[in-house]
């Protein structure tokens, strides 16, 4: 695209983007900004004084590293968080040599529409809401590992949840089995089992209640299960939840 100047020393526009040019010391860089020629202008006095008070090396190394080196830094030194090693190919497909100066919260929505449009692998289908919001939530982790290790400036996502960067994930209603599929549940069910099925189907426990139960806190007689530490009650008594069941006979 063709490079147009503005009234102001320093900034031009490529496109729909503004870009800011600035030295540090001798080496002079640009920065792909945004849409907004208030927000290029802004970005090039903060930047040119934090160059005063000899932020050099942090604005050095965003402008010579690229995506794919910092991907490369985090399967050396990071934290290995699954969540943004799968991931990976998609952020390279999309960011790759671009250098991290050059990424902006523009460049993160067209990210999130591309990884929407582009079908899975496997069954071809359309990506789903939750998963384009895993992939935003590790790429916003890789570049906080950028800014922790003094790679980048800034992390460029959004920092307010209203940003409508994210997708909003509706939740369906829970799906509850009939007594017709309990039943056929506990005729395929070994012996052993059975007891525990019904228990968890009757009271509502969860798996790891029901797997952490002791007889000292079950009343047979009285049908009352007691759950002094819970997942959603946390009682200092001791006294904890109590789960009615079936009475005893």
């Amino acid at each position: 695209m063709k490079r147009e100047s503005t009234k102001h020393k320093g900034i031009y526009k490529v496109g729909e983007t503004y870009y800011i040019t600035y030295y540090v010391g001798p080496k002079k860089y640009e920065k792909a900004i945004g849409s907004k020629l208030s927000m290029a202008l802004k970005e090039k006095i903060e930047r040119e004084n934090k160059v005063k008070r000899g932020n050099y090396e942090v604005l050095e190394r965003q402008e010579k590293t690229s995506f794919k080196q910092l991907v490369d830094l985090y399967k050396k030194e990071g934290d290995g968080k699954k969540y943004i090693l799968q991931f990976v190919s998609a952020y390279l497909a999309y960011f790759g040599e671009k250098k991290l100066s050059q990424i902006t919260k523009r460049d993160l929505f067209k990210f999130r529409d591309v990884l929407k449009a582009t079908p899975k692998q496997r069954g071809k289908n359309e990506v789903t809401d939750s998963n384009v919001n895993r992939a935003l939530a590790g790429l916003r982790r890789l570049f906080n590992f950028a800014v922790s290790r003094e790679y980048l400036e800034e992390n460029p996502f959004p920092k307010t949840s209203k940003s409508g960067l994210f997708y909003s994930e509706q939740k369906g209603l829970r799906n509850f089995f009939t007594e017709e599929q309990m039943e056929k549940i506990i005729e395929a069910s070994p012996e052993w089992l059975k007891p525990m099925i019904l228990t968890a189907y009757y009271t509502g426990l969860r798996e790891g209640e029901l797997l952490g139960l002791r007889w000292d806190l079950i009343d047979l007689k009285s049908g009352i299960i007691s759950l002094p530490s819970t997942k959603t009650l946390k009682d200092p008594t001791g006294i904890g939840q109590r789960v009615v069941s079936c009475r005893g006979s």
